[in-house]
């Protein structure tokens, strides 16, 4: 199962960006730093949006910076959601699923990004995290 890469997706159109304007800048600034094995095509860009496909590395830092520096805001490849996440598996009866699916659905929201915010905010609360 692939999982469309919202934060990505947001940030690039924030920047008014195409894929093929997004793919030419990560291009020429690896250039520029540089990274003379990177050669990145839009439909590569689109797969990173639409199948949630994570970029070899220098790509996620050299994308991170150049959002930065368009939108003005700090941007990280962890909050572009380009770097390898860790999976956690819940097993939900039928009645706690459309539960969560009708929250969910109402936030205007995919279910996965959902449970992720409830995760995040539980984890925030508590007394000490370790890193």
């Amino acid at each position: 199962m692939t999982t469309p890469n919202y934060p990505l997706a947001l940030a690039i159109a924030t920047a008014g960006w195409s894929n093929h304007e997004t793919a030419r800048l990560i291009n020429e600034r690896a250039q520029r730093d540089g990274f003379r094995g990177v050669a990145i095509d839009h439909s590569r860009v689109g797969r990173w949006i639409r199948l949630g496909e994570k970029p070899r590395p220098p790509v996620p830092d050299l994308l991170a910076v150049l959002l930065s520096e368009r939108l003005g805001q700090t941007c990280t490849p962890e909050l572009l959601r380009l770097t390898p996440g860790h999976r956690v598996h819940v097993f939900l009866d039928a009645a706690e699923h459309e539960a969560l699916l009708a929250v969910a659905t109402a936030a205007n929201l995919p279910v996965e990004e959902y449970v992720r915010a409830l995760l995040r905010a539980d984890l925030a609360r508590l007394p000490s995290r370790p890193r």
